[in-house]
């Protein structure tokens, strides 16, 4: 089994032509210290790349209060038991405090005996 640095470069180096391509934000998430994301997601949010990378505590950070329990949710029951991708509604976070409609496809990805959290993002408008 690959330790949790390799896996992650690994799998970050294999999604590399998505996040350069995708018309969505994308990223990848392992855990608080291995994630990454595009540059189209961390602008979407109000950071850099490096500075959305940095953030400890994801949930809080990305996710308003009201929806975080069933963002939490769906990565527990969805992803981590391996069990189907997800698609759902959310209001996200900017780093100056301010929210918006948001939607994730949110996909369980297995690399190297590693559960990763592998997630397309866009700003939704009321229609």
């Amino acid at each position: 089994m690959t330790t949790h640095t390799e896996a992650f470069a690994q799998v970050r180096e294999h999604l590399r032509p998505v996040f350069e391509n995708s018309p969505d934000g994308v990223y990848v998430w392992l855990d608080d210290d291995n994630k990454t994301c595009n540059d189209h997601l961390a602008k979407m949010f109000g950071y850099t790349v490096a500075e959305w990378e940095a953030v400890d505590d994801f949930a809080t950070a990305f996710i308003a209060e009201s929806d975080r329990g069933v963002y939490v949710w769906n990565y527990q029951n969805r992803v981590v038991d391996l069990q189907f991708p997800v698609t759902f509604r959310f209001r996200a976070l900017r780093k100056d405090g301010s929210d918006f409609a948001a939607e994730t496809d949110m996909i369980p990805l297995t690399y190297g005996g590693h559960v990763f959290a592998y997630h397309f993002v866009r700003a939704v408008t009321a229609g």
